[in-house]
């Protein structure tokens, strides 16, 4: 884990070197990659990637696994029952808005010149002080890495330095059709790598990404070997943990079969009923453990 320190610099997990680091690390201790052809999302016409039925499932509602039995997508697709988000999803969306924010801001001052103004008042009230924290942090550390890639000459002009310093494309959105799904939408994309942020609890983030990479496969034809998984937690400071992942054939398998079982639930329109026990953080835990 790093820890953040206010007044310290240190790079931030968004440059382009801390990226690369992560990837090449995965590379050196996972070797290269040897994701089977079929396994490919551009291999979405015949199994095992091509979808029992498209039904546009949003692959966030399965793929991290957050309901053992699957019983939230009987309620939302077939019931249609109406999800209520809880305090830590809430939060998270602030928090993602806030990063995304402040990614979209440094590129407007670079090519624009327009100050970065903050997190903005969007929100609920009560996640303004993380946001604000977050968005503050991550603008310190991206103007910080600009400047000093220009003035060591390590970049040779404004565009150069931008990606230096923010080489993430973020909220890559793309037609999940072709694997069965609605719109699929990643965290970003950096160096040939999808990359998802987490401020809260997860788990099955492996194949979480694995979907994602399937998925713009399948629209570009461009192969995604790798994910990165950054884990946030803000609370006065920053910390972060960032793990590269080799997207290979265990992850696919893994998303494959998520995918396949939330089809079948959704599809033939069966309550898988009620797990043992639910994460608080379900939509649905209102219904479930009324």
């Amino acid at each position: 884990m790093s820890r953040i320190i206010p007044g310290v610099e240190q790079n931030f997990v968004l440059t382009l070197m801390e990226i690369a680091r992560l990837l090449r690390r995965v590379r050196i201790t996972g070797g290269q990659p040897d994701t089977p052809p079929e396994l490919r999302g551009w291999s979405f016409d015949k199994p095992p990637v091509k979808p029992p039925a498209h039904l546009g499932i949003a692959l966030s509602d399965f793929a991290y696994g957050y309901c053992p039995t699957g019983r939230n997508l009987y309620l939302k697709y077939v019931l249609r029952e109406r999800p209520q988000s809880a305090k830590p999803l809430l939060e998270g969306s602030a928090l993602h808005a806030a990063l995304f924010k402040a990614l979209e801001e440094f590129r407007r001052f670079v090519y624009a010149g327009v100050p970065m103004s903050g997190p903005g008042e969007a929100g609920p009230e009560e996640y303004k002080p993380k946001a604000e924290a977050l968005y503050r942090y991550v603008a310190a550390r991206l103007l910080g890495e600009y400047h000093y890639v220009l003035a060591s000459g390590l970049a040779r002009g404004r565009d150069s330095a931008a990606f230096y310093a923010a080489p993430i494309h973020t909220q890559v959105a793309v037609d999940g059709a072709p694997l069965g799904l609605g719109y699929v939408v990643a965290d970003g994309v950096a160096l040939g790598a999808v990359v998802e942020f987490k401020f809260g609890p997860s788990q099955n983030v492996d194949a979480a990404l694995a979907g994602y990479a399937m998925a713009i496969e399948a629209e570009y034809g461009m192969p995604i070997d790798y994910g990165i998984h950054v884990q946030i937690w803000v609370d006065g400071s920053v910390e972060y943990r960032a793990q590269a992942h080799h997207l290979g054939e265990g992850p696919r398998l893994k998303f494959l079969e998520a995918r396949d079982e939330a089809v079948d639930v959704v599809a033939s329109g069966r309550d898988p009923g009620t797990p043992p026990q639910c994460p608080k953080t379900c939509p649905f835990y209102h219904i479930c453990r009324s």
